[in-house]
């Protein structure tokens, strides 16, 4: 399916899987120390939500995204600028932008190298790419051991750590700092769980069809309508990558 098409059809619940604004403003606090002066282009903007972070912190943003009706809900919360655009050809001048952002985006170009290249070319000189990338990971409690099953059934990963550095290097990016960093911070119980994973909101879920999804989640649902206090929210801090790279002076 097109990437366009696919973020058409979730824009409208994209949010409750992912943590809304809440999460989204705890990641822009973990962005924004690592950022050049200056502005702030976010690549793969979606529903805004870090985007609106960013802006309440100070910070200048400009959001792109391919899907129209994801920008359309960015647009509810951020009175930033807001393109449609594709990260693989951004419609911007050479060197004319101070830093350039991917939030669980940058794994979803079909070219990651060629992505941080677009990036690199648009960074004005000493410009900064900001990555925040990989599966999050949280210390176990009854809820994370089960999503540790649904995690592991998905398909590896094309941002792990090694692959995103590799790709910032072939751009001709200098890498500033990588590692595993908290990211934000949140709550679920199992009964929301159980209808995330119900409504294929899961993402990996929406690749399957209906019986291979039914397959792979009946024994993960059966274990969560098996924990005890099924409405008591859990809360966990995640960890997830934070690549940062520079444009050489």
């Amino acid at each position: 399916m097109n990437q366009s098409v696919k973020f058409d059809k979730l824009a409208a619940t994209y949010d409750a899987a992912r943590g809304g604004e809440g999460r989204g403003h705890m990641t822009a606090a973990t962005i924004s120390p690592h950022l050049a002066p200056g502005s702030v282009l976010e690549v793969g903007v979606g529903t805004g939500v870090v985007a609106a972070g960013l802006a309440a912190l100070g910070h200048t943003v400009h959001g792109v995204d391919v899907s129209r009706p994801m920008l359309d809900v960015a647009a509810t919360r951020f009175d930033g600028e807001l393109t449609v655009a594709d990260g693989m050809a951004l419609p911007f001048d050479d060197a004319s932008q101070d830093n350039v952002v991917y939030v669980h985006a940058l794994h979803l170009m079909p070219d990651m190298a060629g992505a941080l290249k677009e990036a690199a070319r648009v960074l004005r000189p000493g410009g900064r790419v900001v990555v925040r990338h990989g599966d999050p990971v949280s210390e176990p409690d009854d809820l994370v051991l089960i999503l540790r099953q649904v995690q592991a059934r998905q398909p590896d990963r094309p941002d792990a750590p090694d692959a995103v550095r590799a790709a910032a290097e072939a751009a001709g990016l200098r890498m500033c700092e990588q590692g595993m960093r908290p990211e934000y911070e949140s709550g679920m119980t199992p009964e929301t769980f159980i209808a995330l994973i119900t409504n294929r909101q899961v993402p990996f879920l929406q690749r399957l069809s209906p019986e291979r999804a039914a397959e792979v989640v009946e024994p993960i649902l059966a274990q969560l309508r098996a924990l005890p206090d099924p409405r008591r929210e859990r809360r966990q801090s995640w960890s997830c990558w934070l690549t940062v790279a520079e444009k050489p002076a």
